[in-house]
Formats: structure tokens, C-alpha cells, sequence
């Protein structure tokens, strides 16, 4: 009895190991906390302006660094002359890329559920889905990872002569931008691409 215990004991002491060896560190890996159908554990409510011009109002995710650039819940979003422009909700994405120290996880948002567009004078034009969609990205480990993105998979019969495939590719884009770089994120046969343009340091001119 004594022999079929102490092997027993020793079985589970391997299997322990080996899962300790076979367990991977990823940086940042909760960052945001546990994250719950997309939306981080704390959050706040911020406006965004260009030129004194209200161009966006809603949340951003709060990580344990502080505030981020990173758009989640329900957001209002306007064109540069202060006329609505869309509305809806992102939700708070993520993937593993392999950094200098070793893995690290990169968050992202998109767009999810119904969104409505409008028009260049604030009025409705289209009521849309955006359905979250497993998608692959390139990342700097071997393979990459995958990632959820907002796909717009059905269009209702009243768009259907107005709504052009041109015009959903473009829907479908993602642009965003922090203080350092302008990304654009945009979803094609089952990959997502992201362009990155960083900013110009602004020159500082004395009097």
C-alpha cells in the first residue's frame, strides 16, 4: 500500500513539473484585468477634441499604468466640424507578440454589435452589425496569433443598391491613433493588416 502511494505521489510531483516547465510568461498578460465580453475592469469617460472641436466622447481602458489610448463601451464620434459621424461600442482585443524580454501581449479595440453611421450632415444612413470575427495577424513570433475584429457579415435589403462592396471594405477599417503613431487595421481573407505611421515630433517655434 505504502509502495502504490508513495508512486502515486511521485506521478503528481512530475506532472507539477512538467506543467511549471511547460508554462509560459506573458508580459502585460492582464494589464486590464480580467477582461469580460471585451471590457477591461476599469475604465473612464474622456472627450476628444481637435482644433477646440468636440470629434469623440466615450470610455477608454484604465490599466494599472493609468489611463490608456485604448476606446472600449459605447462611443459617439464626430467629423471635424462637430457633425455626428458614428456611434456604437468597441470592445478590448489582445494577441502575443514576442518582445525583447520574451512574450508580451498587445491589446487593441474594435468595433462590436450595431453601429450607425451617418451621413456629412449628421444624418442616419446606415444600421450596420459588426459580428466579432477570428482573424490572423503577423506578429514577431514565428506563426503569429489570432485576434478578434469587427466583420460586417450582413446587409440588410434596404442598402443593398447603396451599399457597395468598396464601401463596406472601407466601413470595416479601423483607424487609430495615439500620441506617438496613426495605425490602420484593416480585415481581408481572414487576415488583419495594420499600417503604422509614426508621428512628427512637433517643433516647438520661440518667439
Amino acid at each position: 500500500m505504502r509502495i502504490v502511494i508513495s508512486i502515486a505521489f511521485f506521478l503528481l510531483q512530475s506532472q507539477i513539473s512538467f506543467a511549471q516547465e511547460g508554462a509560459i510568461y506573458i508580459a502585460d498578460n492582464k494589464l486590464y484585468g480580467k477582461l469580460k465580453n471585451g471590457l477591461p475592469k476599469k475604465d473612464t469617460i474622456i472627450e476628444l477634441k481637435k482644433d477646440g472641436v468636440l470629434v469623440g466622447k466615450g470610455a477608454v481602458a484604465v490599466s494599472k499604468n493609468g489611463v490608456s489610448d485604448l476606446k472600449v463601451g459605447y462611443w459617439k464620434e464626430y467629423t471635424e466640424n462637430g457633425t455626428l459621424k458614428m456611434q456604437g461600442n468597441y470592445r478590448l482585443g489582445s494577441y502575443v507578440s514576442c518582445c525583447m524580454g520574451g512574450a508580451c501581449r498587445s491589446f487593441y479595440y474594435y468595433r462590436a454589435g450595431p453601429w450607425k453611421i451617418y451621413d456629412g450632415k449628421g444624418e442616419l444612413k446606415y444600421e450596420l452589425t459588426f459580428e466579432p470575427t477570428e482573424l490572423h495577424i503577423e506578429t514577431t513570433c514565428e506563426g503569429g496569433d489570432k485576434l478578434l475584429f469587427g466583420i460586417i457579415k450582413e446587409i440588410p435589403v434596404k442598402y443593398w443598391s447603396d451599399l457597395t462592396s468598396e464601401k463596406i471594405f472601407e466601413l470595416q477599417r479601423l483607424r487609430t491613433e495615439d500620441e506617438y503613431a496613426i495605425g490602420i487595421w484593416t480585415p481581408l481573407n481572414g487576415r488583419i493588416f495594420v499600417e503604422s505611421k509614426t508621428k512628427k515630433p512637433s517643433i516647438r517655434q520661440e518667439p
